[in-house]
């Protein structure tokens, strides 16, 4: 049985393991020139630290987006289309969580994964609607860890 990505299994493996596949699915899903096209900031965007700390978020969102966004595309032929749609939404969404944005520290996995079952329910089927839905997210996030704080 493959691995589903859901909070037992999170949990149970290696970070680095965990990165390491993120890392290559995002870069097998998002092209190469459309990565350099986010990660290439004008030169007001990097005039002061928080306005480069401010477009570096927005094109690790974007990124995450596409990469969500291509999903569907990328095993709609495969066995098991949607289980392996899902499987690799919860992987991504645990590294757009993780690694792009920290936010272990500020939410446990535990609601993390809590919240990517309710995305998946209703997951969004392009890019756009994918930003809308992680800007949500990270909002959320935000709000939860002010209640704790």
């Amino acid at each position: 049985m493959s691995l589903d990505y859901t909070f037992d299994s999170l949990q149970s493996m290696q970070r680095q393991e965990l990165e390491e596949l993120a890392a290559r699915m995002i870069q097998r899903l998002v092209p190469e020139d459309a990565m350099k096209e986010l990660f290439t900031f004008e030169q007001e965007e990097v005039e002061t630290e928080e306005r480069l700390q401010a477009a570096q978020f927005d094109a690790l969102l974007r990124m995450t987006a596409i990469a969500l966004s291509e999903l569907q595309l990328a095993f709609s032929e495969s066995d098991n289309p949607q289980q392996n749609i899902e499987r690799m939404t919860r992987l991504i969404l645990w590294h757009f969580y993780a690694i792009s944005f920290h936010l272990e520290n500020a939410i446990t996995l535990k609601v993390h994964c809590d919240k990517v079952e309710e995305l998946l329910k209703q997951a969004p089927k392009d890019a756009f609607a994918w930003v809308k839905s992680l800007t949500d997210l990270l909002h959320h996030y935000a709000k939860l860890n002010e209640q704790q704080s």
